[in-house]
């Protein structure tokens, strides 16, 4: 995917503008971080060994590194079809939308 596309740098700026203020103002958002906060309250009075902990990290910042590349691919698709939709309205037998996001 070009990132260097219009998409993508509107993607950048609402992403890193906007949700920000989103992410404070969403019960929802602001619950499932309070469930983080106490799992790594409970990890860490393990007292597990340093290697194990840095494994642990390692692994939970490259699960949430996927989550938050699916979260921009959805968000670019979804911006993508409304562009479909508005500047190549849909033809009789036509099943699916054009290759690339803008």
């Amino acid at each position: 995917m070009d990132k260097n596309s219009t998409l993508y740098q509107l993607m950048g700026m609402r992403m890193n503008g906007i949700m920000n203020g989103i992410t404070e103002q969403d019960e929802d958002y602001q619950a499932l971080l309070q469930e983080v906060d106490k799992c790594s309250g409970s990890l860490e009075s393990l007292h597990l060994p340093e290697e194990t902990m840095k494994l642990i990290d390692r692994y939970v910042s490259e699960y949430n590194a996927i989550g938050s590349r699916y979260g921009m691919l959805a968000y670019m698709l979804g911006f993508s079809d409304c562009r479909e939709l508005l500047l190549d309205p849909a033809r009789p037998g036509k099943e699916a939308l054009a290759d690339g996001l803008l």
